[in-house]
C-alpha cells in the first residue's frame, strides 16, 4: 500500500527542510567532506502533465487537441538558459562558468529539475542566475525556432538509434498504453515542429508555480548564507494558488506482443515486463532487488547465462525497475542479438521469471545482489548532481525508502519476500516488444 514520502515528513534526519512562505520547500543536505555544492530546483511538471488546456493567469489556451502540448514540458526545459531581461545566453554561462559552474537540467514524466554545481563561494552567485532563468518569460524568436531545431535533431537521433527506439517509442509506450508515459518525454517531431512560443509561456506560467517547487542543495555551504540568498530570490516569488491534478492509475496487465520490422537492422532487440507499483509503494525496494538479482555485475543471471553460457545478447541486458510519474514497471531488456535466436531467448526470460516465482534466491546470490544495489546506488550518492536529481526524484515521485539509508531498509528484505513479490507480479500477463530486421520471423 502506498505510504507517505519520507521528504515529505517534518524531521529528515541529516537534511532540514523549511518552506518558504510563499510554499516552495527547501532541503538542505550539509556534506563538509565535499569541496563542491550543488543547487537544484524541482518543478512538478513534465509529460504527464501536458494537457489540453492552459488555465489561470493570462491563460492563452482553452479546449485545444489534448496531444497538441506533446513535448512542450521538454522544449520550456529547453529554453531557459537562453537569454533574459537579466543577461545574455552567453552570459548565463560565461558568468557561471568564471567560478568554476557546471548548469544542467532535465526534464521527466513527473518532473523538471534545473541545477548548478560549484564552488560554495559563488553559490549565491549561481542561485541567482538559477532564480533569473526559471523566472524569465521574455524569449527571443530567434533562439526558440534555433532550439526547437535542436530538440527535432535530438528526436531523430532517438529514432535512429535502435538501442534507444526499441525501448523508449516502443516498449514503454506499449506497456503503459492509454497513460501520460505512453507518450515520450521529448515529445514528437509534430508536436515540436507546431507548439508556439505563447503556448510555451502559458504553459510555464501554469506549472512554474512556488507551490509546485522544490530546492536542494546538496555539498559544502554556509547554512546561513544560503538561506538568505534563496529568500533574496525565490521567496520573492508570489504565492499562487496551484492544486495538481490527481492521476488515476489502472495497473492491470494484458498480455500483448508487439513485432516491429525495420529495414537496415541485422540484430534484434527485446523487452518483456509488468506494470507495478510506483517508488511509493511498500514493495519497491524488493522490486529494486529483484531487478538486481537479475542483472546487477557480470555473475548476475542475465549475464551469466543469456550472455555468458547461451551467447545470446553483450551489452544490453537489464533487469530494470523504474517510476514514470507515479507509474512502475518492471522489465527486462535483451538488446542487440541474433534474430534467429528469439524462440530461445523469450523461453529464457520467461523461465527465469517463473525460477523467481517458485524458488528461493540462494543465499550467497542474495547477498550478492544486496550488495551491488547498494554499491550502485552509493555511487550515485556520492556524484553530488546525481545525489541531488535523485533526492529530487524521490520527492516527486514521493518514495518512502531514503536512499541514504537503502542498507537499513533492505536488511529487512528475506527471501521469502523476494519470492512472494514476485509471484505477486510476475504472471502470463506480460508485454512484449521487439524491434526486429526486415526478414524477422517470431517463430524463430
Amino acid at each position: 500500500m502506498a505510504k507517505i514520502g519520507f521528504l515529505e515528513k517534518s524531521l529528515i534526519p541529516g537534511i532540514k527542510k523549511m518552506v518558504l512562505e510563499n510554499g516552495i520547500v527547501v532541503f538542505l543536505e550539509e556534506l563538509l567532506e565535499r569541496r563542491k555544492v550543488v543547487f537544484s530546483v524541482g518543478i512538478g511538471v513534465g509529460s504527464r502533465d501536458e494537457t489540453g488546456e492552459l488555465q489561470g493567469e493570462n491563460s492563452l489556451l482553452t479546449a485545444i487537441d489534448s496531444h497538441k502540448l506533446h513535448g512542450i514540458s521538454h522544449f520550456v526545459e529547453h529554453i531557459q538558459f537562453h537569454s533574459n531581461r537579466f543577461r545574455t545566453a552567453d552570459e548565463i554561462t560565461e558568468n557561471a562558468e568564471y567560478g568554476g559552474a557546471k548548469i544542467g537540467a532535465g526534464t521527466d514524466f513527473d518532473s523538471t529539475a534545473f541545477y548548478v554545481k560549484g564552488y560554495p563561494r559563488y553559490l549565491s552567485q549561481n542561485i541567482r542566475i538559477i532564480y533569473e532563468a526559471i523566472t524569465n518569460f521574455d524569449y527571443k524568436d530567434e533562439e526558440i525556432e534555433r532550439e526547437r531545431q535542436e530538440i527535432l535533431t535530438e528526436l531523430r537521433k532517438y529514432i535512429d538509434s535502435p538501442g534507444v527506439h526499441y525501448l523508449d517509442n516502443l516498449f514503454v509506450p506499449a506497456l503503459l498504453r492509454k497513460t501520460w508515459a505512453e507518450r515520450p518525454v521529448p515529445g514528437i517531431p509534430k508536436t515540436i515542429k507546431n507548439i508556439t512560443k505563447e503556448e510555451l509561456i502559458a504553459f510555464k506560467k501554469k506549472f512554474y508555480a512556488p507551490e509546485n517547487m522544490a530546492i536542494f542543495v546538496c555539498g559544502k555551504f554556509d547554512a546561513e548564507c544560503i538561506t538568505k540568498a534563496i529568500e533574496k530570490t525565490f521567496g520573492r516569488l508570489k504565492p499562487r494558488s496551484f492544486k495538481p491534478k490527481t492521476k488515476i492509475i489502472d495497473l492491470k496487465n494484458r498480455r500483448k506482443e508487439i513485432f516491429r520490422k525495420r529495414s537496415g537492422l541485422e540484430l534484434a532487440y527485446m523487452a518483456m515486463g509488468y506494470k507495478v507499483f510506483g517508488f511509493n509503494h511498500s514493495d519497491a525496494l524488493k522490486l529494486m532487488i529483484l531487478a538486481s538479482v537479475l542483472s546487477a555485475g557480470m555473475s548476475s543471471r542475465l549475464y551469466k547465462k543469456l550472455r555468458g553460457e547461451l551467447g545470446i545478447g553483450y551489452d544490453e541486458l537489464d533487469g530494470v525497475y523504474d517510476d514514470y510519474g507515479g507509474i512502475g514497471a518492471f522489465y527486462i531488456t535483451v538488446g542487440g542479438f541474433d534474430p534467429g535466436r528469439f524462440k530461445e531467448t523469450k523461453s529464457f526470460v520467461l523461465k527465469e521469471l517463473e525460477d523467481l516465482k517458485t524458488n528461493l534466491v540462494s543465499k550467497e546470490e542474495f547477498i550478492k545482489a544486496k550488495n551491488m544495489f547498494l554499491s550502485e546506488n552509493d555511487d550515485e550518492l556520492d556524484d553530488l548532481e546525481k545525489r541531488s536529481q535523485l533526492l529530487s526524484d524521490f520527492y516527486f515521485r514521493k518514495s518512502i525508502f531514503d536512499p541514504r539509508n537503502f542498507k537499513k531498509h533492505i536488511s529487512k528484505i528475506s527471501r521469502e519476500a523476494l519470492r512472494r513479490t514476485a509471484q505477486k507480479y510476475f504472471s502470463d500477463k506480460y508485454t512484449l516488444t521487439v524491434l526486429a530486421p526486415k526478414n524477422f520471423s517470431d517463430k524463430n
